[in-house]
C-alpha cells in the first residue's frame, strides 16, 4: 500500500477543471498553453501508462533534477520541469489523431523507455539520463507543438512517416522540418533583467540562438525539406522574445507583426518561387 502511494505521488491530480497538481506544484493548464482540460489530460495519462509509456519513471526523474538543483543552488525553479511532461501529454493527445501521429508517439515511447531502462541499469549515471529524458521531452514537444499549429491552419498536414522531413502538406506537397535544440545550461528559467526589444533586435537575437544551437546548419539536412521551422522556446533569448511578442500583441498600438500564420504564408511563397523558407519559432508560457 505504501508503494502504491509512493508511485501515485508522481501522477497528476485534479485541482479544478483548468488546473492540476503534480509533485506538489500547481499547474494552471491554460497559462502553459494546454489545449485540453484537467480530466482529459489525467485520463490520457492513464491511457499512456497502460500503453507502457514510462511516465512514472519520467516524472520521478524530473523531480530528482529539481530537488538536486534546489539543494545545490538553494533557489526555487520558476517553471517546474514537470510542466514539460504535462505539455507532452496535452500535445500528443491532439496529434494522435493526425495521420502518422501514432507512429510519432510510439517513437517517443521507445526513446523514453530506452533512456529509463539505461537509467535503471546504470544507477551511477541516473542524473545524466534524467537530463537526456528531459531534453527528449522538450524536443518532441516542440515538434508536436509545431505539428498542432500547422494542422490547425492546414488540415492536410501529416507526419512524414518515411525518412526525410517531419511533416508534409498533402495538398501542396511542401515538406516541413521541425528543428529544436536546447541552447542553455538548464530549462525553465528566465532572465529577469529588462531589455529593450523591437522586431529587428528580436530577429537578431533569435538568429544568434539558432546559429549557436547548430539548428540552422542542419535545417535542410533532410533531402526534400522546403521549410525549416526552428523551435527556440528553450534557447537563451527565446523566452524573452516570446514574452515581448505576447506583450506586444496585447497593445492597441501594435505595429509589429509576429503572427505564425503570416510567417508561414511568406515561407510558402518563397517555396513556390523555388527558394527555401526558414521560420524562427518561440512560445511563451503566460
Amino acid at each position: 500500500m505504501d508503494v502504491d502511494k509512493s508511485i501515485d505521488a508522481f501522477r497528476p491530480k485534479k485541482f479544478d477543471n483548468e488546473s492540476l497538481i503534480i509533485h506538489d506544484f500547481l499547474i494552471p493548464l491554460k497559462q502553459i498553453g494546454c489545449i485540453h482540460l484537467t480530466d482529459e489530460i489525467i485520463d490520457y495519462w492513464q491511457s499512456l501508462e497502460k500503453y507502457d509509456v514510462p511516465l512514472i519513471n519520467v516524472s520521478s526523474m524530473c523531480l530528482a533534477i529539481e530537488t538536486s538543483r534546489f539543494q545545490t543552488q538553494q533557489t526555487e525553479i520558476p517553471i517546474p520541469y514537470t510542466v514539460h511532461i504535462i505539455k507532452m501529454i496535452d500535445l500528443i493527445k491532439y496529434c494522435e489523431s493526425m495521420v502518422g501521429g501514432k507512429d510519432q508517439i510510439n517513437n517517443l515511447k521507445q526513446q523514453l523507455s530506452s533512456l529509463v531502462s539505461n537509467a535503471i541499469r546504470y544507477p551511477g549515471k541516473q542524473a545524466d539520463y534524467a537530463v537526456q529524458i528531459l531534453k527528449a521531452i522538450v524536443s518532441s514537444n516542440d515538434e508536436f507543438q509545431i505539428g498542432y499549429i500547422l494542422h490547425r491552419k492546414n488540415p492536410s498536414l501529416t507526419f512524414n512517416i518515411a525518412q526525410g522531413p517531419d511533416f508534409k502538406l498533402c495538398n501542396t506537397g511542401i515538406k516541413v522540418e521541425a528543428k529544436s535544440k536546447l541552447n542553455r545550461a538548464y530549462l525553465g528559467d528566465y532572465n529577469p533583467q529588462p531589455i529593450g526589444l523591437n522586431k529587428e533586435i528580436c530577429l537578431r537575437l533569435l538568429a544568434r540562438d539558432a546559429v549557436k544551437a547548430g539548428a540552422l546548419s542542419t535545417a535542410f539536412s533532410h533531402h526534400g525539406t522546403d521549410i525549416a521551422i526552428v523551435g527556440l522556446s528553450h534557447s537563451e533569448f527565446g523566452d524573452i522574445f516570446a514574452a515581448h511578442v505576447f506583450e506586444n500583441n496585447l497593445r492597441s498600438d501594435n505595429q509589429e507583426n509576429y503572427e505564425f500564420g503570416s510567417a508561414f504564408k511568406d515561407a510558402v511563397k518563397l517555396v513556390n518561387q523555388g527558394k527555401k523558407g526558414i521560420i524562427l519559432f518561440s512560445e511563451v508560457i503566460r
